[in-house]
């Protein structure tokens, strides 16, 4: 801590703090010691001849203020800038004093090396209270002067502070582009690490979907530490079709990005010389420009951050892989498995019906054996195809094991599940497999159908299952190619049990 003669006590520690706290103990550290109603601290712009205010502190309180005076030539101010001197005035708005200080410091932005600091302290008091006295002006500008003469070690340890925090930030994000996959989380935390670390207002993300040629939106995260998709952002990847088309593309973005360079970074991703994505970095709303420092250690994540995005992108694409049967192109068991545990309980919750179809494709065992595995691939090529041409998007679909397929139908009855069951069965029918090696030249499908309902039939997971199989059971005992709902099977199953009556489980 700072023992210098006339510094009050938290001077010292204010200077390891940073600049900011710095100047705000000298504000409240004067307003105190000289009974003042205010305190301002400015900068002076030799430029263009305005003093910029950093600081003010009044009421009490020390707050930011956005302030540009012009110093009226034989003002106070004027006088005390030309002279370096101390300078007093009143008015009707008070009493004022300047206290001038002129010194050198290290740029934050690291650009322009030792630079000189001019402006001026303004002291205040309210036209109630007297004015300073010239010993009273002589004391405060000394006080003053005292204090500043250690504004470059605020200086000093602002800037250590903010490697330090590059450092942390150089350390964490690293490891959050190293260790992010899954796509959608790995998105949210690139850009939640990125808006936080550099306090950005504002950061996008959006993705070239190259089989569309388009620039999707994928996460925006803001200030307040909000993520959003941003996927209804889709825009065409054709030159001025929008700039960030055109900064994509290579070319020239317009007067937007002119106008808006100091506070909005448009930041191309590449990854091993193509483009995959624009991350776009602002401060749109707080109108701060964005530091050097800031862009130059951004753009030096430039090529994690892409890679990231390409790591994601990828594992999610070898998650999908695992996740779905390539040939048939419907979700595999594992997946299906998930899913029915999400839509029942969802079922359950909110008091909705729950159907589920159970089928499998008719005789297909003698096909594989009578054509070879080639035309059942087919056969299972067209199945997968006609069902998920038929379903809605709430609609789940599984190859659930061989020609077995299982189909979650969340809020459908019984009977929209068989008016599905009827349309896939028809197109089913209607399918003609070329087989040129065989008699008939060609091979026809049907497809057995079983269909169970949750509350009706069934109030758990297994039994939803176990009643849709019954219902499979009973079709492909019964003839094959048809469709039956455990509904309508259950009365004559009961009439059936008590004369003992079985019947042996047919072949596939």
């Amino acid at each position: 801590m700072l023992k210098k003669k006339g510094i009050e006590p938290g001077a010292g520690q204010a200077t390891y703090e940073g600049r900011d706290a710095f100047m705000k103990a000298c504000l409240e550290a004067a307003a105190s010691q000289f009974a003042l109603d205010g305190a301002s601290f400015y900068e002076f712009d030799e430029k263009s001849g305005l003093l910029r205010l950093r600081l003010r502190h009044a009421f009490g309180v020390t707050f930011e203020h956005e302030e540009n005076l012009r110093p009226a030539p034989g003002s106070a101010a004027a006088r005390s800038l030309e002279s370096l001197e101390a300078a007093t005035s009143k008015g009707p708005g008070g009493s004022f004093l300047y206290s001038p200080f002129r010194f050198d410091y290290c740029d934050p932005s690291g650009g322009r090396g030792v630079v000189p600091c001019f402006g001026l302290v303004r002291l205040e008091r309210s036209p109630r209270k007297r004015g300073f006295t010239k010993a009273e002006s002589a004391k405060a500008d000394a006080y003053l002067r005292s204090f500043l003469r250690d504004y470059y070690k605020a200086e000093f340890f602002s800037l250590n502070r903010k490697y330090e925090k590059n450092v942390s930030a150089i350390t964490e994000l690293t490891e959050v582009f190293a260790t992010a996959l899954r796509m959608g989380d790995s998105f949210k935390h690139i850009l939640s690490g990125i808006q936080t670390y550099f306090g950005f207002d504002r950061v996008r993300l959006y993705l070239i979907d190259e089989k569309n040629r388009k620039l999707k939106g994928e996460l925006s995260a803001d200030i307040r530490g909000q993520v959003k998709s941003i996927s209804y952002e889709e825009i065409p990847l054709e030159a001025g079709a929008h700039r960030f088309a055109d900064i994509v593309l290579g070319r020239s973005s317009g007067a937007f990005m002119e106008r808006y360079k100091d506070c909005v970074l448009y930041m191309p991703l590449a990854v091993q010389g193509v483009t995959i994505g624009l991350l776009i970095v602002d401060n749109l709303l707080s109108q701060q420009r964005i530091e050097p420092q800031e862009l130059a250690m951004l753009k030096s994540f430039g090529g994690q951050i892409a890679l990231a995005v390409d790591n994601s992108r990828l594992f999610d694409k070898v998650e999908e892989l695992s996740l779905y049967d390539e040939l048939t192109k419907l979700p595999l068991r594992r997946y299906f498995n998930q899913r029915f545990q999400e839509e029942f309980y969802r079922a359950e919750r909110f008091k909705q019906p729950l159907a589920m179809i159970w089928a499998d494709i008719d005789f297909f065992k003698e096909v594989n054996d009578t054509y070879g595995h080639q035309i059942g691939d087919k056969v299972l090529k067209e199945a997968g195809r006609v069902i998920l041409s038929n379903l809605r998007k709430i609609d789940f679909p599984c190859r659930y094991g061989g020609d077995e397929i299982v189909i979650l139908l969340p809020q459908a009855t019984g009977l929209e599940a068989q008016r599905l069951a009827q349309r896939l069965s028809s197109e089913l029918a209607e399918l003609r497999i070329p087989v040129p090696f065989s008699t008939a030249r060609e091979l026809r499908v049907t497809m057995s159908i079983g269909v169970s309902t949750f509350p009706q039939d069934a109030s758990t997971m297994d039994s939803l299952l176990e009643k849709a199989d019954d219902a499979l059971y009973w079709v492909k005992s019964h003839g094959r190619g048809k469709i039956a709902l455990y509904s309508e099977i259950a009365e004559e199953k009961k009439q059936a049990e008590p004369a003992g009556g079985t019947t042996n489980a047919p072949a596939k």
